[in-house]
């Protein structure tokens, strides 16, 4: 009877040991794969493999919980998809990066060049607006007023 209890005993600790191993490891796996597609994804866009790029923001999307990283996949991914020439695709990436950080600048400049391409006016006047109360130094003001001109002369 005894060496039952032992028995048990071991079978217990030894099941146990396992689960804290696979948590930790499952822990710092998670970490470590959305660095690591992170990196990847990071060289795709150097490289441009602009598919490869989407591929992976959307696996680190996945990997991640963390709002700021998911922010800067959405905007690699945006990026990607403006190559690809893929705009409405990239709006929506880029939208969604401005809806877990509406003050940082870089989703909106993402959004200026697929609606520029576009020629999405209105909705570009509107984003250009958007970064100039984030950053009236931005060097996009020109754009800016010349929208805002050219909208002028268009209602008279």
């Amino acid at each position: 009877m005894k060496h039952n209890y032992i028995k048990y005993l071991s079978v217990l600790i030894f099941v146990v040991s396992i689960f804290f191993i696979y948590k930790i490891f499952f822990s710092n796996n998670t970490v470590d794969n959305y660095g690591h597609l992170h990196h990847q994804a990071h060289t795709a866009l150097h490289d441009e493999k602009y598919e490869h790029v989407i591929e992976l923001c959307d696996q680190a999307i996945q990997a991640s919980a963390s709002s700021i990283d998911q922010y800067l996949m959405y905007v690699k991914k945006a990026k990607a998809l403006n190559k690809l020439h893929r705009y409405e695709e990239a709006l929506k990436s880029a939208g969604a990066a401005v809806a877990i950080y509406p003050k940082k600048e870089e989703a909106y400049l993402v959004q200026v060049d697929a609606l520029f391409n576009l020629g999405m006016v209105e909705e570009l006047t509107a984003v250009l607006e958007e970064i100039m109360a984030i950053n009236p130094r931005t060097p996009l003001k020109p754009l800016l007023n010349s929208l805002r001109l050219e909208r002028n002369k268009a209602q008279y």
